[in-house]
Order: structure tokens, then sequence, then C-alpha cells
């Protein structure tokens, strides 16, 4: 009987520990983003060569600033995916280890 409380203590205490230990996330609209400028409408059928080719230069210019903000948040993110990923795997290998804990004591009942 000793032991289960003893592991229900510890459960209690790990969860406690990582409520703690957990950041708060930014205020709304802490967020970056991007600033890059929309081309118009396409011109359509009755616009100018000139026109289009405008709207070409502005929607290719769009797309390269996207993807260049793009990239740059990923690259930002990365570390923070890692940590998410290990700290998702450490619980789970802890969480086993406890659940067999408690099985065992469970069992020598």
């Amino acid at each position: 009987m000793t032991s289960l409380r003893l592991s229900c203590l510890l459960l209690t205490s790990v969860f406690a520990t990582s409520t703690l230990a957990q950041t708060a996330a930014p205020a709304d609209g802490a967020t970056a983003k991007p600033s890059c400028t929309k081309p118009g409408d396409y011109p359509g059928n009755l616009a100018s060569d000139t026109q289009r080719r405008t709207w070409q230069k502005e929607y290719t210019a769009y797309q390269e600033c996207m993807k260049k903000f793009i990239a740059e948040q990923k690259a930002l993110v990365e570390p923070y995916l890692k940590a998410y990923n290990a700290a998702i795997d450490e619980y789970n290998e802890n969480i086993k280890v406890y659940n067999e804990q408690i099985e065992k004591v469970r069992a020598a009942k």
C-alpha cells in the first residue's frame, strides 16, 4: 500500500513540475506577418501586354517574398519543434515507466 501511495505521489509531482515548467505563449498580435505587397487583380484578356507583364512581375515578386518569409519563419520555429518533439518523447517514455511501476505494485498485492 505504501508503494502505491509513493507511486501516486511521484506521478503527481511529475505533473505538477511539468505544469510549472511551461512557458507562456506570445501575446496576440506578437507573431510576425509578411510585409509582401500583393499584386492587384489579374488584368484579363482586354489588358495590354505591358499591363500583363507588369502584373506578372508583381506576382513573381510577391511569390518570392512569401517564400522568403515562410523560410525565415520555419528557421525560427525549428528549435522549438525539436524541443516540442523531445518533450513528447520524454513524456511518453516516463509515463510508460510509471505505468509499469504501478502495474508491478498492483500485481504484488
